[in-house]
């Protein structure tokens, strides 16, 4: 069993539990695994700035949208989302608070900004934060960026919607995901729950 499958089937089964899985900009798509994930009829945008996983990404699917530039350069053209997903992408990035600031204006009213970051307990070392600080090129340590990632959300009060750790039994491997709101609305996406019928 890949070591990603229990990731996208939870980023999955969260983004259509808030119905926030029709019109998808997932940024740092890789090889736009996540497409495969959703329904077939939803809007999927990807922005991967390796050109080799673009290729591969539109090797297996033609007709997969993806736009090939950094995350900090996208330009929406004016579009709105109903989800932006950052998968396993926010530490790689030298402000992970500025893109987050940036693509929350890129949201429908209500929508949902989903947050996947990959909790590997060795990845907090002193070391790596300094060389991130005087580097921006360099990673971010990957708890150090979960850590700052929630403390921006509740400084902002931006509402989490879920919150849980995926893991693979038997193994290292955990993620954090969690799911939040900037822009509120009482009815439909970023409610206080995952919509009732």
């Amino acid at each position: 069993m890949s070591t990603q499958v229990p990731r996208y089937a939870v980023i999955a089964e969260i983004l259509q539990a808030f119905r926030a899985d029709r019109n998808v900009l997932d940024v740092g798509c890789g090889e736009a695994v996540l497409r495969a994930w959703l329904p077939k009829d939803a809007s999927y945008t990807g922005i991967e700035p390796s050109a080799t996983a673009v290729r591969i990404a539109l090797e297996r699917d033609p007709s997969t949208k993806i736009i090939h530039t950094w995350a900090e350069s996208f330009d929406a053209l004016g579009e709105r989302f109903d989800s932006i997903v950052f998968n396993e992408m926010l530490y790689y990035a030298a402000d992970p608070v500025g893109l987050l600031r940036k693509y929350a204006a890129l949201l429908r009213q209500g929508a949902v900004i989903l947050c996947s970051i990959y909790q590997k307990p060795s990845g907090v070392s002193l070391k790596r934060r300094m060389w991130h600080w005087f580097d921006r090129r360099r990673p971010l340590s990957n708890v150090h960026c979960a850590k700052m990632v929630r403390a921006f959300m509740a400084r902002e009060a931006w509402p989490i919607l879920d919150d849980r750790a995926v893991t693979i039994p038997g193994s290292s491997f955990q993620w954090h995901i969690w799911l939040a709101t900037p822009l509120r609305n009482s009815e439909g996406l970023g409610g206080p729950g995952p919509p009732t019928e």
